[in-house]
């Protein structure tokens, strides 16, 4: 049995039914009597990157190569090359 949301398309209830069978769009409200059709559920995962207090592997790699080009950079002054 999956739990899906259902709101109410008159009073604008929501509410969690269990459901055996995944065909099942609507349910009855039980508040007003009206029809409450299933809700789209948000997605449960997280894309690397949308929280600023986690860095990305783009991150760590940008950073590692700004300090890699200031090293080229200071090797050919000092070197002449």
């Amino acid at each position: 049995m999956r739990v899906y949301d259902y709101k109410c398309g008159v009073c604008l209830h929501v509410a969690e039914h269990f459901v055996k069978d995944d065909t099942v769009r609507t349910h009855v409200c039980g508040q007003c009597g009206g029809e409450a059709r299933r809700m789209i559920p948000r997605p449960r995962f997280h894309l690397d990157g949308c929280d600023p207090a986690y860095p990305t592997a783009y991150d760590r790699w940008g950073k590692d190569h700004e300090r890699m080009a200031k090293e080229a950079n200071r090797k050919v002054e000092e070197h002449g090359e």
